[in-house]
């Protein structure tokens, strides 16, 4: 593979991707679930196990034209989700299940505020930001052994650039495919998220520390191509890393219940983007730094 002789053009399409996610982003606004806005969640259990659309139609009466966010959770399972209930509001929206739906259990009620879902907003955002941070550190420290002509510090900057691309990505393929399968950004979103930072990270390392190990044993050769043969000495590792991986999610996404679908949607798209930018991104955007460090003195 000549990943390295055409880096510019997997840098500029690979900016391409993170504007167009960007803008993804922006115009489908992924719907944020009730652990971010706030709201109450009640699972119900039916015998009958009625489709969905009819449980929307027997219930839709309970909160009076209120918004209600029906989920399949198993075999005659339901969540749902809708605006933060008062008690007297649930017990009267409870009473008008349960006569809608006479041989339903409620299995679980949850309710969070909107000042919790507030907090859980900002505790998402400073998690993956510290995340982030200490990436950066642990790859400056770790890499602190590269002749001097290569900063470490390049190494861990890279490595959050290239996971802010699959952020962004992940996030943008998730909000079109959640609006159409009703897929919400649940706290759990968030924790699919940070195992992608970690999943990403990995892959990056492992093609960052071969380059390493290249540049000390061959200081003869460029940067360009002590990275490009390293690119090549790891790509079928991390492919087959990432497929492995990949297919254990594809089954649980297909055979799993549909309340774990978005979770591993998540997965299953960022691991993907991951390995890619692992190979396409960071690789070649390392060459790109560098070069532009030489131009500059």
């Amino acid at each position: 593979m000549n990943v390295i002789k055409y880096r510019k053009f997997w840098v500029i399409f690979s900016a391409v991707l993170v504007l167009l996610g960007i803008l993804t982003i922006i115009l489908v606004r992924p719907k944020a679930g009730i652990d971010f806005t706030g709201g109450t969640l009640i699972e119900i259990k039916t015998e009958q196990a009625p489709s969905i659309s009819m449980v929307r139609d027997k219930i839709k009466g309970a909160l009076n034209g209120e918004e209600l966010i029906i989920q399949e959770s198993g075999q005659g399972q339901y969540i749902i989700r809708t605006k933060a209930l008062e008690e007297s509001d649930y017990n009267k929206f409870e009473a008008a299940v349960k006569q809608a739906l006479p041989d339903v259990n409620i299995l679980r009620h949850e309710s969070i505020g909107a000042t919790v879902g507030k907090s859980l907003t900002q505790r998402a955002f400073i998690g993956i930001g510290l995340a982030a941070l200490l990436i950066i550190i642990y790859l400056a420290y770790a890499f602190r052994s590269v002749p001097r002509s290569v900063s470490s510090w390049a190494f861990g900057i890279i490595a959050i650039t290239a996971l802010i691309h699959d952020l962004i990505f992940s996030f943008a393929v998730y909000s079109i495919v959640g609006k159409f399968a009703g897929y919400e950004v649940e706290g759990m979103i968030v924790v699919a998220a940070l195992t992608i930072l970690g999943f990403s990270v990995h892959d990056t390392i492992v093609v960052f520390d071969r380059v390493r190990e290249n540049i000390i044993r061959h200081p003869q050769r460029t940067l360009a191509e002590n990275t490009e043969i390293s690119v090549n000495q790891t790509f079928a590792r991390s492919l087959n890393t990432s497929l492995t991986v990949i297919l254990v999610l594809v089954s649980m996404f297909l055979l799993g219940g549909s309340t774990i679908k978005p979770f591993v949607f998540m997965l299953i798209t960022g691991i993907v983007v991951g390995t890619y930018s692992s190979i396409f991104v960071a690789s070649p955007l390392l060459v790109c730094w560098f070069e532009y460090q030489n131009r500059k003195k």
